[in-house]
């Protein structure tokens, strides 16, 4: 059945690629979806959070996720708003370029990258520390040389994967995701047949609760959704550019609100909440599983963490590249950038060029200390609501060719509670953050200072984007 589902996401109508260009028709809609889902890691993500929101809220954690989702689902349809109109694989770059010029548009690309460079080096510690606890291998997992070694090859290996062609990741994902959801929704009816009562979800916050408390878990919730967008990064190889890519990341946002409420149900329901807050810092998977499952049991769990840490970055890789890649062609930074494989219709020398990037930085965090990486992964939070933020802007602002009026609830309101919700999100992460976060998000903006300082008019302007009938 994974095999059937598997060729079921790339079209069988996909085009050789053109020189120069990215396979056209090579992504469809489920195949689009799972590139989606993977690349939030949920089995990952609600290993390190359950915890943390139980002891922000307790059994409002899993209210504090919907109420969450809500900003990302608005920024959700900003994106998709936009590649109705300009469906170009660079998403904020291009747009926010569009919109608010060239210079604005490449420090987006970069915070984009950024963002991406530092969430690689977290999913390749997670990788390699799961991979060696599942063979048993303890004193492997603890050595940081062993650790930066096996994440190094973790990272090398997801992008070859990626390198092959966009049919090949969307086919691994079909895979991978089916395998870490079904762990998922195995884990949370065990724990649901198991739980003494139903502890129902409730809008009044136990644990640490008030501001604080809540202000602890919408960041830690909405970060819980960071990913979907990677679904229009695949928008020029989509097969429908302008409508897959939308129908997809807002699939994916509906089955991973689904996914993480009933998750957090159960474990809330079999565990209680001083029991999750105890394992606040920890993966509550790792500690807690083995006591509803037994080894065995235990185990699939943290293979499905491993395989979720290794969708997660390959699906990190597809839309990092495709950034790089439309900035290339733009003349921001290098043009070697914009070089496409001839044979795979991927990018090339993006490609590599992150690869190289991300595993060189995740080697120097992981051997000077675990608090760096964890304070440089917090920082990740700053980076992805800026970006969100410049989309939600860029969409009030963008050229619109039929104009603002053709639909203006979904170029003026919704972007305006969207651009509204996440400078909030900015400024709650601000204050969040640790001093080293801090340092990492001021050293990740000076970054990419040079890049758009030498920015000037894009070397080949894009065409003006053609209008869209309104299918409603």
């Amino acid at each position: 059945m994974v095999h059937r589902l598997a060729r079921a996401m790339s079209p069988a109508t996909a085009a050789a690629p053109a020189v120069g260009q990215l396979r056209a028709r090579a992504v469809g809609r489920l195949g689009s979806t799972a590139l989606g889902i993977a690349s939030t890691s949920p089995a990952y993500s609600l290993a390190v959070t359950v915890g943390l929101l139980v002891a922000a809220v307790g059994t409002a954690a899993p209210t504090a996720l919907v109420l969450s989702a809500v900003p990302v689902v608005l920024v959700a349809l900003c994106f998709r708003e936009l590649n109705r109109e300009l469906p170009d694989c660079g998403t904020t770059y291009a747009w926010v370029q569009r919109a608010l010029g060239p210079r604005a548009g490449a420090m987006a690309g970069w915070l984009t990258i950024a963002a991406c460079l530092l969430v690689m080096a977290n999913l390749a510690q997670v990788s390699a520390v799961y991979a060696f606890d599942l063979v048993g291998a303890s004193v492997l997992a603890d050595s940081r040389a062993a650790q930066a070694a096996a994440g190094a090859a973790c990272i090398a290996t997801m992008a070859w994967l990626a390198y092959r062609g966009v049919q090949v990741a969307a086919r691994l994902q079909a895979t991978l995701v089916v395998v870490e959801l079904v762990a998922l929704l195995w884990f949370a009816g065990r724990a649901l047949a198991q739980a003494d009562h139903l502890a129902w979800p409730t809008l009044q916050a136990g644990g640490a609760g008030g501001v604080g408390g809540w202000t602890t878990a919408f960041l830690a919730a909405v970060f819980l959704y960071w990913g979907w967008d990677s679904s229009f990064s695949t928008n020029e190889e989509s097969d429908d550019p302008r409508r897959t890519p939308g129908v997809a990341a807002l699939t994916a946002n509906g089955i991973l609100v689904l996914l993480y409420v009933v998750v957090t149900w159960a474990a809330i329901s079999w565990a209680g909440v001083d029991r999750l807050a105890a394992v606040a810092d920890d993966d509550f998977f790792a500690v807690l599983a083995g006591d509803l499952m037994g080894t065995a049991g235990g185990k699939v769990l943290v293979a499905a963490v491993l395989l979720s840490g290794l969708a997660s970055a390959q699906t990190t890789i597809l839309p990092t590249t495709r950034t790089m890649l439309a900035m290339g062609r733009d003349g921001v930074g290098s043009p070697r950038l914009a070089d496409v494989s001839p044979r795979y219709g991927t990018p090339s020398t993006a490609t590599w060029v992150f690869t190289a990037a991300a595993a060189g930085i995740y080697v120097l965090l992981v051997t000077l200390s675990d608090a760096v990486l964890a304070d440089s992964v917090a920082a990740t939070s700053v980076l992805v609501a800026a970006y969100y933020l410049a989309t939600a802007v860029a969409t009030i602002r963008f050229p619109w060719a039929a104009g603002v009026g053709a639909r203006p609830l979904w170029r003026v309101v919704v972007p305006g509670v969207a651009a509204t919700a996440f400078g909030g999100v900015l400024v709650l992460a601000l204050l969040d953050l640790s001093a080293v976060s801090l340092l990492v998000v001021a050293a990740s903006v000076t970054a990419g200072a040079p890049l758009v300082r030498g920015t000037a008019v894009p070397r080949s302007p894009r065409p003006r984007p053609v209008p869209l009938e309104d299918p409603s």
